[in-house]
């Protein structure tokens, strides 16, 4: 007879009720094996509320790079809220900003063109961002960015002035705590409360919070007496809040500064407070929950501002919520949440929590911690029958499952051996390495076995060479404290290998091994140090002149636009310098290019020497150099006083010879200065500004400095109009020659002056005065002087054929002069017309002859073989030299017309004429008196014996068709 236990489950299988049952149970336990057998571990089916809508494309742009737990709190809220509202996360873009790490312009620079580039093509449907940072980012640097997309700005404050300049609508997540929520609960859950310390520092965020707890403090008056802790230093707080008594709570807000003015990190001092304090706590933040000995509050949660960012930005795409205004101002919600351990800590009354609040480290109750055993009890006699299945398939997938598990373990020993990266595992309790590849041994120029026996810190140099200044101890104790099992986090440091030799910067990734049994740290280092190297270099070629080493254009027009950005909101003054060296390019013609660029380099070594260390001086092409003074005033006058100052120190120091092989070299410069101020619209108005004054300095004569002033603006702009005009004028047939008659002794004309006129249709007559000296500096005067030789020959002739052949004196530029086709041209205009050369006087400046006076003089002679002759104009004026002038082909002197004008009462001036005349009759030379206007001139000069007059006493210059009709 078998015994009862073997023979009982036999019996029941003879009542088919009881087989059926059991096929049935199974049935649904294989078929719960096996689709367990076919899910990948830890994963499960993901619940889709809704159709995912198309094209709803959101930008989540943060400040501080992932790994931070508040960030990261808002961001998976906010992401794991859109898939349950079925909108599509791959369309959720996350771009974190990292500006605290990075502050060079450069980067900042970078960071927007890399996001338009990147989201040229992707219209987004909602931006949001977290905290300040972002939010004047998008501002000021992204305005192109999907411009008609809302914005969700969380953590962060935006005026409506600054939403209407940008044309987005905002809303706002506004930070805010319940203090008074939190008091009256605190009452209710410590009935014996009598008095509050408020635990703040001097940051601005904590005077903030005792100014709002001031105002609130009468609501309990006569019940609870508050206490600040702002004027006490770090120390001073730690005494204090280990002696308070009984009957007291402590509020504590965020901290970063105590009363000494020592800064600290929030969440540190957060637990070294909690620490100490002989009394509950109630804190208001939910990203240090837990972990500090708070008894917790109504709390601000990052995590649930994040879903609710996400339910507000889903009713945006969707239309359901549209915003009126620039700005809508949506305060955050604070959430019950206390710590149970620490209300049973302190004896509170648990009955008074609110019936919503979010408990943690509630122990269960009995029925919670006997659950399990009962329904798995249940659960297990329903199995019983379906256990030998079970285990079967079980054992053969543990089985596979080991199988799979060695060849995985031996793939990734392969992949974590041959990986390019040095890899070390650390046991976080023993705090030795139990696990290096080979690249880990060449990192640290140390054998495998001996970094088996070292710990991490090992490996490092010394804090004070890492890259950000940070304790690698006080890093990894952070990092630890803080990182989540399975997730990372990536710094840069410095490792000095074992063996000796360079540091070699690298970049460090920490990953916490995501186990139950064993706490371990994987540590990966990439050597960095080559593309540092490379970024450096590109960086230079990007903003440095390559031959100076200097700031070029493109890094001055960044340090422009910054200290714009600065003067127009601190209202400081900046001054900017444009300087061009004077005769550079004699020096490059005279001795090559190569001494030019030795000659510049010498330049750039003395304006840095003289400049301070915030100051600019950049090479911005040539031998043009611009300066940048930042802050050298408040007001404009003193500031300029300064900058004219620097100015001249540079002019005096730049003049100073530089000795450049056996050759010394004097650089004089020019300089223009002009003030950056709070009114300074463009970095473009300002390099005009500076130019604009330092062309004013090299016409003054080079050498000088020149400040600008607005009506040099005004000055360039008439001066452009008037040679755009000017180039128009011939061929719009606005110039014409006008006649004035030259009369002898007895009055009748014996001769003439062609006189150029110009007729504009808006500003009437123009003076040659204004136009012939822009011609000259523009070189237009060879066009004009072409014209009139063209139109003064034909004049000779249609005198001649009138009956009246006498000569006519034309003006002639010196720049005419040094033509090598000049005389060419005169050849081909006396063919042309058959004007007889013999009537042709050319008039030449008198100043002007000094220069290249030899090839002048060639070419005078030239001329007078044709038959010209020539006279020399407003004689007396300049500087001509006897020896030279009876070099000169001459026919004829004319007396300047401010001599004449003195005449006969003026004794300078009758010396002056008497000398001419004179000079005159021992050179046998024609004479002609400009600017005869009264008969008591003309009676003086005849009586001299003045041979020709000239002037508005005896004939204005008229059109010649005109001068032919007074001749009758």
């Amino acid at each position: 007879m078998a015994p009862m236990g073997i023979t009982f489950p036999f019996r029941c299988f003879a009542n088919p009720a009881v087989r059926s049952g059991l096929l049935l149970v199974w049935g649904l336990v294989l078929a719960g094996a096996l689709v367990s057998a076919q899910m990948p571990p830890g994963r499960t089916t993901p619940a889709v509320t809704g159709t995912p809508e198309v094209g709803k494309q959101v930008l989540l742009l943060l400040q501080p790079g992932y790994g931070r737990p508040g960030v990261d709190a808002y961001v998976a809220s906010f992401v794991a809220t859109w898939r349950q509202l079925g909108m599509p996360v791959e369309k959720v873009y996350v771009e974190y900003l990292d500006l605290a790490r990075n502050p060079d312009p450069a980067y900042r620079k970078l960071s927007r063109e890399l996001l338009l580039h990147k989201y040229a093509d992707r219209a987004l449907d909602l931006v949001v961002t977290f905290q300040q940072t972002p939010l004047n980012f998008l501002l000021e640097e992204l305005p192109t960015l999907s411009p008609t997309a809302p914005v969700i700005a969380s953590n962060a404050s935006i005026s409506a002035e600054q939403a209407a300049r940008s044309g987005r609508r905002f809303l706002r997540q506004d930070v805010s705590f319940d203090y008074a929520g939190t008091l009256d609960i605190a009452l209710k859950l410590f009935p014996d409360t009598r008095k509050v310390l408020v635990l703040g520092g001097t940051g601005v965020p904590d005077l903030a919070a005792r100014r709002e707890l001031e105002a609130l403090a009468p609501r309990w008056q006569g019940r609870l007496q508050f206490d600040y802790t702002n004027e006490l230093s770090y120390e001073q707080i730690l005494l204090r809040l280990a002696q308070l008594p009984p009957g007291t709570i402590v509020l504590r807000t965020t901290f970063n500064r105590d009363a000494a003015g020592k800064t600290f990190s929030s969440a540190d001092v957060g637990v070294a407070f909690s620490r100490v304090t002989s009394v509950p706590t109630f804190y208001l933040f939910d990203t240090r929950f837990g972990v500090e000995s708070s008894a917790g509050g109504m709390m601000y949660a990052i995590g649930t501002e994040g879903e609710r960012a996400a339910r507000l930005g889903h009713d945006l795409v969707q239309g359901r919520l549209v915003l009126q205004q620039a700005v809508t101002p949506l305060p955050s919600r604070s959430v019950p949440m206390f710590d149970w351990a620490q209300l049973q800590r302190w004896g509170a009354d648990t009955s008074a929590l609110p019936p919503d609040s979010v408990i943690i480290h509630r122990p269960p109750s009995l029925y919670e911690e006997h659950r399990t055993l009962v329904l798995g009890t249940g659960a297990a006699l329903l199995v019983l029958s379906g256990m030998v299945v079970t285990l079967t398939l079980q054992n053969r997938r543990r089985r596979r499952a080991e199988q799979q598990a060695l060849d995985s373990e031996a793939s990734v020993k392969m992949l974590v051996e041959n990986a390019p990266e040095a890899i070390v595992v650390y046991d976080l309790d023993s705090g030795l390495c139990v696990e290096a590849n080979r690249n880990a041994e060449v990192l640290f120029a140390c054998p495998r076995a001996e970094i088996l026996r070292s710990d991490l810190l090992r490996f490092f140099a010394p804090d004070a060479v890492q890259p950000d200044g940070m304790s690698v101890r006080r890093f990894l104790d952070t990092t630890l404290a803080t990182l989540p099992r399975g997730q990372h986090v990536v710094q840069e440091c410095r490792v000095r290998p074992v063996a000796g030799g360079a540091d070699v910067l690298c970049e460090m990734n920490l990953l916490q091994m995501p186990s139950d049994r064993l706490r371990r740290l994987r540590v990966s280092f990439v050597d960095i140090t080559e593309r540092r190297e490379n970024e450096a270099r590109i960086h230079r070629l990007a903003f440095y002149d390559p031959m100076t080493d200097l700031p070029n254009r493109r890094l001055l027009m960044d340090r422009l636009a910054m200290a714009l950005h600065t003067a127009q909101r601190s209202g400081a003054c900046t001054a900017v310098l444009f300087l061009d060296l004077d005769h550079f390019k004699n020096v490059n013609d005279a001795s090559g290019h190569a001494v030019g660029d030795a000659l510049l380099m010498q330049v750039a070594q003395r304006l840095s020497s003289l400049l301070r260390e915030q100051d600019t001086v950049a090479r911005i092409g040539g031998d043009e150099f611009v300066i940048l003074l930042p802050h050298v005033g408040e007001e404009s006058h003193p500031a300029s006083l300064v900058a004219l100052g620097v100015a001249e120190k540079i002019r005096k120091a730049l003049q100073q010879p530089v000795a450049l092989g056996r050759q010394v070299y004097a650089s004089g410069c020019s300089i223009g200065v002009t003030l950056l101020t709070p009114q300074s619209r463009s970095v473009d108005d300002l390099l005009r500004e500076a130019d604009t004054a330092m062309y004013r300095a090299k016409a003054a004569g080079r050498n000088a400095i020149a400040f600008y002033e607005p009506a040099m603006h005004a000055e360039v702009q008439e001066r452009l109009a008037l040679e755009l005009d000017l180039k128009h004028a011939i061929g719009a047939g606005q110039l014409a020659l006008h006649l004035q008659t030259q009369v002898d002794a007895t009055g009748r004309p014996c001769g003439g002056e062609l006189l150029l006129r110009w007729l504009h249709p808006a500003r009437g007559y123009v003076s040659p005065a204004q136009f012939i000296p822009l011609a000259e500096s523009t070189g237009l005067i060879l066009e004009l002087g072409h014209w009139v030789l063209a139109q003064g020959c034909q004049m000779l002739v249609t005198l001649a054929q009138a009956g009246h052949a006498m000569p006519l004196s034309i003006n002639i530029s010196p720049r005419q002069l040094r033509e090598p086709d000049f005389v060419a041209q005169v050849r081909r205009a006396l063919a042309d017309t058959g004007a007889p050369a013999d009537r042709l006087i050319f008039e030449v400046t008198e100043g002007h002859l000094v220069e290249d006076v030899d090839k002048i003089l060639a070419r005078m002679r030239e001329l007078a073989a044709l038959g010209i002759r020539f006279s020399i104009d407003d004689f007396g004026t300049g500087y001509s030299s006897l020896a030279y002038l009876n070099r000169m082909p001459l026919y004829e002197l004319k007396i300047d017309r401010s001599f004449v004008q003195g005449l006969p009462d003026d004794l300078h001036a009758r010396g002056i004429v008497e000398t001419v005349l004179s000079i005159a009759r021992n050179f046998s030379l024609h004479v002609v008196a400009e600017g005869v206007e009264t008969q008591a001139q003309a009676d003086y000069l005849l009586k001299s014996g003045c041979p020709s007059l000239q002037g508005y006493l005896y004939a204005r210059p008229v059109p010649l068709p005109d001068w032919l009709a007074q001749q009758g």
